[in-house]
Protein backbone atom coordinates (compact mmCIF):
# COMPACT_ATOMS: atom_id res chain seq x y z
CA UNK A 1 0.00 0.00 0.00
CA UNK A 2 2.89 2.33 0.78
CA UNK A 3 4.35 1.87 -2.70
CA UNK A 4 0.95 2.76 -4.23
CA UNK A 5 0.98 6.08 -2.37
CA UNK A 6 4.49 6.80 -3.60
CA UNK A 7 3.46 5.95 -7.15
CA UNK A 8 0.40 8.23 -6.93
CA UNK A 9 2.54 11.08 -5.62
CA UNK A 10 5.00 10.54 -8.46
CA UNK A 11 2.17 10.53 -11.04
CA UNK A 12 0.73 13.74 -9.55
CA UNK A 13 4.13 15.44 -9.68
CA UNK A 14 4.59 14.37 -13.30
CA UNK A 15 1.13 15.66 -14.22
CA UNK A 16 1.84 18.95 -12.48
CA UNK A 17 5.15 19.33 -14.34
CA UNK A 18 3.52 18.43 -17.66
CA UNK A 19 0.74 20.97 -17.05
CA UNK A 20 3.30 23.64 -16.19
CA UNK A 21 5.28 22.92 -19.36
CA UNK A 22 2.14 22.99 -21.48
CA UNK A 23 1.01 26.31 -20.02
CA UNK A 24 4.43 27.89 -20.42
CA UNK A 25 4.68 26.71 -24.04
CA UNK A 26 1.29 28.22 -24.88
CA UNK A 27 2.08 31.54 -23.26
CA UNK A 28 5.11 32.06 -25.50
CA UNK A 29 2.92 32.68 -28.55
CA UNK A 30 1.70 36.24 -28.96
CA UNK A 31 -1.28 37.00 -31.20
CA UNK A 32 -2.48 40.43 -32.29
CA UNK A 33 -5.43 41.54 -34.37
CA UNK A 34 -5.81 45.03 -35.81
CA UNK A 35 -8.98 46.27 -37.49
CA UNK A 36 -8.52 49.45 -39.53
CA UNK A 37 -10.49 51.80 -41.75
CA UNK A 38 -8.49 54.45 -43.61
CA UNK A 39 -7.74 56.19 -46.91
CA UNK A 40 -4.38 56.46 -48.62
CA UNK A 41 -3.09 58.11 -51.80
CA UNK A 42 -2.42 55.96 -54.84
CA UNK A 43 0.62 56.76 -56.96
CA UNK A 44 1.57 56.20 -60.58
CA UNK A 45 3.81 53.17 -61.24
CA UNK A 46 6.30 55.30 -63.21
CA UNK A 47 8.33 58.32 -62.13
CA UNK A 48 7.82 61.66 -63.82
CA UNK A 49 10.66 63.72 -65.36
CA UNK A 50 11.62 65.05 -61.93
CA UNK A 51 11.89 61.55 -60.45
CA UNK A 52 8.66 61.71 -58.45
CA UNK A 53 5.71 59.35 -58.45
CA UNK A 54 2.59 61.40 -59.17
CA UNK A 55 -0.63 60.89 -57.26
CA UNK A 56 -3.29 59.15 -59.35
CA UNK A 57 -6.07 59.15 -56.77
CA UNK A 58 -6.79 57.44 -53.49
CA UNK A 59 -8.22 54.28 -52.05
CA UNK A 60 -10.47 53.59 -49.08
CA UNK A 61 -9.41 50.50 -47.14
CA UNK A 62 -11.11 48.22 -44.63
CA UNK A 63 -8.57 45.74 -43.24
CA UNK A 64 -8.00 43.08 -40.61
CA UNK A 65 -4.38 42.21 -39.87
CA UNK A 66 -3.67 39.22 -37.65
CA UNK A 67 -0.15 38.35 -36.58
CA UNK A 68 1.04 35.49 -34.40
CA UNK A 69 4.57 34.96 -33.26
CA UNK A 70 6.11 32.23 -31.19
CA UNK A 71 9.57 30.86 -30.63
CA UNK A 72 9.36 28.61 -33.68
CA UNK A 73 7.04 30.43 -36.10
CA UNK A 74 5.60 33.69 -37.35
CA UNK A 75 2.21 33.91 -39.08
CA UNK A 76 0.49 36.85 -40.71
CA UNK A 77 -2.96 37.10 -42.22
CA UNK A 78 -4.28 40.22 -43.96
CA UNK A 79 -7.83 40.54 -45.23
CA UNK A 80 -8.81 43.77 -46.97
CA UNK A 81 -11.32 45.49 -49.20
CA UNK A 82 -9.90 48.42 -51.20
CA UNK A 83 -12.09 50.86 -53.16
CA UNK A 84 -10.07 52.85 -55.72
CA UNK A 85 -10.93 56.42 -56.82
CA UNK A 86 -9.30 58.83 -59.28
CA UNK A 87 -8.22 62.40 -58.44
CA UNK A 88 -11.72 63.73 -59.19
CA UNK A 89 -13.29 61.26 -56.76
CA UNK A 90 -14.74 58.98 -59.44
CA UNK A 91 -14.99 55.32 -58.44
CA UNK A 92 -12.70 52.99 -60.44
CA UNK A 93 -12.77 49.48 -58.96
CA UNK A 94 -12.66 47.39 -55.78
CA UNK A 95 -10.10 44.75 -54.85
CA UNK A 96 -10.82 42.03 -52.32
CA UNK A 97 -7.52 40.65 -51.01
CA UNK A 98 -6.59 37.82 -48.66
CA UNK A 99 -2.87 37.45 -48.08
CA UNK A 100 -1.29 35.06 -45.62
CA UNK A 101 2.14 33.72 -44.80
CA UNK A 102 3.70 31.28 -42.37
CA UNK A 103 7.39 31.39 -41.53
CA UNK A 104 9.00 28.50 -39.70
CA UNK A 105 12.01 29.57 -37.67
CA UNK A 106 13.02 25.92 -37.21
CA UNK A 107 12.90 24.85 -40.86
CA UNK A 108 13.75 28.31 -42.23
CA UNK A 109 10.86 28.14 -44.68
CA UNK A 110 8.21 30.63 -45.71
CA UNK A 111 4.86 29.60 -47.14
CA UNK A 112 2.03 31.86 -48.19
CA UNK A 113 -0.35 32.98 -50.83
CA UNK A 114 -2.38 35.98 -51.95
CA UNK A 115 -5.90 35.66 -53.28
CA UNK A 116 -7.32 38.68 -55.08
CA UNK A 117 -10.55 39.44 -56.86
CA UNK A 118 -11.59 42.64 -58.60
CA UNK A 119 -15.23 43.73 -58.57
CA UNK A 120 -16.99 46.82 -59.90
CA UNK A 121 -18.98 47.91 -56.84
CA UNK A 122 -17.83 50.15 -53.95
CA UNK A 123 -17.69 47.87 -50.91
CA UNK A 124 -15.88 49.56 -48.02
CA UNK A 125 -17.78 50.89 -45.01
CA UNK A 126 -17.49 53.66 -42.39
CA UNK A 127 -15.84 56.24 -44.70
CA UNK A 128 -17.98 57.92 -47.34
CA UNK A 129 -16.16 58.55 -50.65
CA UNK A 130 -16.99 62.26 -50.58
CA UNK A 131 -15.23 62.59 -47.18
CA UNK A 132 -12.39 60.22 -47.92
CA UNK A 133 -9.40 62.49 -48.48
CA UNK A 134 -6.66 61.67 -45.94
CA UNK A 135 -9.00 60.16 -43.39
CA UNK A 136 -8.55 57.41 -40.86
CA UNK A 137 -11.18 56.23 -38.42
CA UNK A 138 -9.39 56.48 -35.08
CA UNK A 139 -10.76 55.08 -31.85
CA UNK A 140 -13.34 52.85 -33.47
CA UNK A 141 -15.97 51.59 -31.08
CA UNK A 142 -16.21 47.88 -30.39
CA UNK A 143 -19.44 47.79 -32.41
CA UNK A 144 -17.70 49.40 -35.40
CA UNK A 145 -14.83 46.90 -35.17
CA UNK A 146 -17.31 44.02 -35.09
CA UNK A 147 -19.19 45.54 -38.04
CA UNK A 148 -16.00 45.90 -40.12
CA UNK A 149 -14.83 42.40 -39.21
CA UNK A 150 -18.15 40.76 -40.14
CA UNK A 151 -18.28 42.80 -43.36
CA UNK A 152 -14.77 41.73 -44.36
CA UNK A 153 -15.28 38.08 -43.49
CA UNK A 154 -18.45 38.00 -45.63
CA UNK A 155 -16.40 39.21 -48.61
CA UNK A 156 -13.62 36.68 -47.96
CA UNK A 157 -16.11 33.88 -48.62
CA UNK A 158 -16.27 35.12 -52.24
CA UNK A 159 -12.58 34.37 -52.82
Amino acid sequence: MNSNKKLMILVKICLLMFTFLLISACSQTEKYETIEVFTIETLDDNQNDKGFFEQTGYKIVNAITTTEEGKTHRKSDIKSIEDFYDMAGNYLQTEIIHSYSNQSKLLLTIQGNTLKETIQEPSTILIAPENARNMKVNNMTQEEKVQVKEHLLAFMEKL
